[in-house]
């Protein structure tokens, strides 16, 4: 098995989209993550807005977590003010951590971080998870009509920079296929990398598949990512079921920063 890298830098204009998480019949909240850029001992204010859909008020909570990723990109919960990296007891919100939202209705609510004047800027990223909670559950329908009760609670990610903290970088430690001991599947792709910047990073991978017996190409479908400083990363890509045995060549494009930062890893195997 042969691996070959290749570094490459294309400066573009990466637009970064506003999303918003909700249900048809519950809470609405966006923006879904929350960036602030704040020097040590300033303060910065952003905006999120909530929104009922329903046809009756709804009582939102709101509450502060810390959060990290895994190795996978899930999501990882804890009490705030507990991990290395938390801005947790920066954060002020307004009108408080309760309201009641009319049915049919919109509110903005304000955070307000204030950084410390002796923040640590050995962490180049603080962070904190934003939950809004629907208190009181609201009448819905299942897609076959039958009446449920919808309560959701809806995490927004905060993330802080100090302000000069620009550079992204990733470092592509692994690329290897995984064979299914099962024998049900073809197995699977996996690329590990390193965040090694000093601020967040989001990307996309391109994966492609190369029979190198045939000449066939095969695009499967590409993986967006989110990683923060430091984060360790295995990005896994399922091979298709049906793939035909022979040998490969695998190739990830990853893009990431806001300069469309690229990287390229190949990988040869035999399936």
């Amino acid at each position: 098995m042969k691996i070959r890298k290749y570094f490459f830098t294309i400066f573009a204009l990466l637009l970064l989209s506003n999303i918003q998480l909700f249900a048809q019949d519950g809470i609405m909240v966006g923006p879904s993550r929350i960036y602030f850029k704040v020097d040590a001992g300033g303060m910065g204010t952003q905006k999120v807005t909530v929104t009922n859909p329903s046809d009756k008020a709804m009582d939102v909570g709101i509450a502060i977590n810390d959060w990290a990723y895994n190795a996978q990109g899930d999501n990882l919960s804890f009490n705030p003010g507990t991990q290395p990296t938390t801005c947790a007891d920066w954060i002020q919100i307004s009108p408080g951590a309760f309201f009641t939202l009319p049915a049919k209705e919109k509110k903005v609510v304000s955070l307000m971080l204030n950084v410390p004047q002796n923040a640590n800027k050995d962490i180049p990223v603080h962070t904190a998870m934003l939950y809004f909670t629907q208190l009181n559950p609201v009448d819905s329908k299942t897609p076959s009509g039958a009446m449920m009760k919808v309560s959701m609670r809806i995490g927004i990610k905060l993330y802080h920079s100090f302000s000069q903290q620009e550079e992204r970088d990733i470092d592509i430690t692994d690329f290897k296929d995984v064979a299914d001991s099962t024998k049900t599947s073809a197995g699977r792709l996996e690329l590990a990398f390193q965040n090694r910047s000093k601020v967040w990073v989001e990307g996309k991978v391109n994966w492609e598949l190369l029979n190198t017996q045939t000449g066939e190409k095969q695009k499967l479908e590409d993986l967006n990512f989110y990683s923060l400083p430091g984060d360790n990363r295995i990005l896994t890509k399922t091979l298709p079921v049906k793939l035909a045995k022979g040998k490969y060549t695998a190739t990830a494009i990853v893009t990431y920063g806001n300069k469309d930062e690229l990287k390229i890893a190949e990988l040869e195997f035999e399936r």
